[in-house]
C-alpha cells in the first residue's frame, strides 16, 4: 500500500515540481493550497487556508498523512511588504499543522521547507554556511523560518528541515508580485548567492520524504558551479534574455567586505551532507544557462531592436536611481523599510526579537 504524502503550497513555485517528484518516489500525493491552479487533475486536491486552525484540523483528520511536506510560505521579499500575511501563514500555519499532526498523524514524518534566510546576513568575507552554524536572522522571513524549525524540532514529531538556497525556475524567473522589481537591485552585486534548479529542489524534497532523515537540518543548493556572486548570476540571467546587466550604480552599493552587517542573507552553503543523504544535484549552472538560452531565444530575437529601451525601463525600477533615489542605509533592512514603506517599529518588532520558546515541547 502506498504511503500518503500531504503537500502544502502545492500550487506554489516549488510545490508544483514537488508534486511530480513525490509521485515518482511512489507516494500517493494529496495536494493542498488555497487554489488548485497548476495542480494536475489526476492529483487529489483538498483546499485549505493554513491560517484557519479548524480547517487545518479537518484536513489532517481527513488525510492522516504518513508524510507531511510543508512547502507553503509567504517568501521574501513578499514577506516584507505583507508582514501580517507572512505571520499568518509562516507562523500560525505552522502552529496549526503541528497541532493537527500530533492529533491525527503522530507517527507521521514532517519535511519542513525552510530557507538559508535563517542564517542572517552574510558577506563575501565569510561566505560559506554549514548546518551547525549559529543563526542571526535580521528580517521577519528568516526569523519566521527559524522559529518554525525550532517548533518542529521540539514538537515530538519525527521531522527534518531543508534550508533552500536561491531557487531558480526558468519558467518563472521573475515572479509577478511588483515588489520583486525594485528588490532585484537591492542585493549588492558582490553578495554570495547559491543557486539551485527548482527541479533539483523537488528531487531533494521527495528524497527527504522517502529517506526520512529524522532530526536533520539539511542545506539545499546546487553543486559548486552554482556558488557565484550576485553579479555573475544576474549577468547570466539578463544575458539569456538578450539584455545587458544594468549599470552598477543601479544596485545597492557593496557594504564593508569584511563584515556581515549590511549584506543580505544569501550565502554559499556546504551541501556535502545533504547531497550524500538525498542525492539531488543533477543540473549544473552551465547546463541550466544553456537550457535557459535555448528557451529564451525567441524572446531575445524579439527584444533585439528594443534592447536599449527595455534595458532603461528595467533600470528605472532601481530605488537607487532617478529623482526619487534613496541613499543606501547601514543595513539592507533599512532600505527595505524605506522602499516598501514598512514602519520601522513594526519591521523591527517582526525581525529583531529572539524566537519565542517552543510551545510544543512534550
Amino acid at each position: 500500500m502506498k504511503k500518503v504524502a500531504l503537500l502544502t503550497g502545492a500550487a506554489g513555485k516549488v510545490g508544483r515540481y514537488v508534486l511530480g517528484a513525490l509521485s515518482r518516489r511512489g507516494f500517493e500525493v494529496v495536494a493542498t493550497d488555497l487554489r488548485a491552479e497548476g495542480v494536475p487533475l489526476d492529483i487529489r486536491f483538498e483546499p485549505c487556508d493554513l491560517s484557519d486552525g479548524a480547517a487545518v484540523d479537518r484536513l489532517l483528520g481527513l488525510v492522516k498523512p504518513d508524510v507531511l511536506v510543508h512547502c507553503a510560505a509567504v517568501v521574501a521579499p513578499i514577506a516584507y511588504v505583507e508582514p501580517e500575511l507572512a505571520e499568518a501563514v509562516n507562523l500560525r500555519g505552522t502552529e496549526h499543522l503541528i497541532e493537527a499532526m500530533k492529533k491525527h498523524a503522530p507517527d507521521g514524518f514532517v519535511v519542513f521547507i525552510s530557507s538559508y534566510a535563517t542564517f542572517g546576513p552574510c558577506g563575501p568575507g565569510d561566505a560559506v554556511r554549514r548546518p551547525s552554524d549559529p543563526c542571526y536572522p535580521d528580517d521577519n522571513y528568516g526569523l519566521q523560518k527559524l522559529t518554525s524549525e525550532s517548533w518542529f524540532a521540539h514538537s515530538g514529531l519525527r521531522q527534518c528541515s531543508l534550508r533552500l538556497g536561491a531557487v531558480l525556475d526558468m519558467q518563472n524567473l521573475m515572479p509577478a508580485h511588483p515588489c520583486y522589481r525594485p528588490f532585484v537591485f537591492m542585493v549588492s552585486l558582490e553578495q554570495p548567492e547559491h543557486g539551485v534548479d527548482v527541479r533539483d529542489v523537488a528531487r531533494a524534497i521527495a528524497s527527504a520524504a522517502a529517506v526520512q532523515p529524522d532530526g536533520h537540518v539539511l542545506l539545499i543548493g546546487g553543486d559548486d558551479s552554482w556558488k557565484l556572486p550576485a553579479r555573475d548570476l544576474r549577468r547570466d540571467m539578463f544575458g539569456a534574455m538578450g539584455l545587458p546587466l544594468p549599470p552598477e550604480r543601479a544596485f545597492r552599493p557593496n557594504p564593508d567586505l569584511s563584515r556581515n552587517e549590511g549584506w543580505f542573507y544569501e550565502s554559499w552553503m556546504d551541501t556535502t551532507q545533504s547531497e550524500q543523504l538525498l542525492s539531488f544535484q543533477r543540473v549544473t549552472h552551465d547546463a541550466f544557462m544553456a537550457e535557459l538560452r535555448r528557451l529564451k531565444r525567441p524572446q531575445r530575437l524579439l527584444l533585439a531592436p528594443l534592447r536599449p529601451i527595455v534595458s532603461r525601463a528595467m533600470s528605472s525600477a532601481s530605488p537607487y536611481l532617478g529623482k526619487n533615489a534613496i541613499t543606501a542605509g547601514p543595513t539592507l533592512w533599512d532600505d527595505i523599510c524605506t522602499v516598501f514603506d514598512v514602519p520601522e517599529n513594526v519591521a523591527r518588532s517582526r525581525s529583531s526579537m529572539p524566537p519565542p520558546p517552543p510551545p510544543f515541547a512534550t
